[in-house]
């Protein structure tokens, strides 16, 4: 009898797991992936930087995604964190794609409430670009994450209303005076670390870009990577007053 009742208990647990609202499920439904799949077709311009970490795998080394995109955010110091603490530290954590870099020939994995998204860069070809999505339970779960990432347009095409100096500015991935912080993420992307204080009563912003785009040897395809990946050419130092970039050094 305690049998017979523990499977009906079962039983009742799978049914109502079957009916449970899409929103609630761990993976995006089968029609779902196909629409997201859709969406994905074409070029895209990043708007955020996604760093990436070189692995040994079986066919040799590749990339890891770093970069987390949730519908509510991103996120790459945990993995970064993850990678310090490792035997390896991050030595092999390259900073190769920058907001405002076009990507192309989208491919989608599905695991759980997880999509991997992998793609190639359009000026860095043949260079893989990989991230994921997490915590996605819905489509418009998967909306969010890709709006968060990804824009149809180059970032300064977005924004017709920016002045025709800062636009240009932009597309040259060069900062002037008078930015604010929103454009020049949109061409330094993540600084190293920020600090802020106050002048006159005004609040000070400093941003310490990042200038060295990590070491690596790799083989891909017939493209060999060397030691050093270089310098990305930002300023060593930006200051921004009352959200407006007064200093470039």
């Amino acid at each position: 009898m305690k049998c017979k009742s523990m499977r009906l208990q079962v039983g009742v647990m799978l049914l109502l797991s079957l009916c449970l609202p899409l929103q609630l499920r761990a993976q995006l439904s089968g029609q779902e992936q196909e629409t997201a799949k859709k969406m994905m077709k074409g070029t895209f311009y990043l708007r955020l930087d996604v760093p990436l970490n070189y692995v040994q795998g079986a066919w040799g080394l590749g990339p890891e995604p770093i970069l987390e995109v949730s519908p509510a955010g991103h996120d790459t110091a945990k993995r970064l964190s993850q990678l310090r603490t490792g035997k390896t530290g991050d030595s092999r954590v390259i900073w190769v794609f920058f907001p405002n870099d076009g990507v192309r020939y989208a491919k989608l994995s599905f695991d759980n409430d997880t999509v991997k998204v992998w793609m190639e860069g359009v000026q860095i070809s043949d260079i893989e670009m990989k991230l994921d999505f997490v915590q996605i339970k819905s489509f418009d779960d998967f909306t969010k994450a890709f709006n968060q990432t990804f824009s149809k347009v180059p970032l300064q095409d977005e924004h017709p209303d920016w002045s025709t100096e800062v636009r240009n500015a932009i597309a040259a991935r060069k900062l002037v005076l008078g930015m604010t912080k929103e454009q020049a993420f949109d061409v330094v992307g993540t600084p190293l670390d920020i600090s802020t204080e106050q002048e006159n009563g005004v609040k000070v912003e400093i941003w310490h870009p990042r200038r060295d785009r990590g070491n690596l040897v790799v083989a891909i395809g017939r493209r060999v990577l060397p030691n050093s990946l270089g310098v990305t050419g930002f300023p060593s130092l930006l200051k921004f007053v009352d959200d407006k970039l007064q200093v470039i050094q």
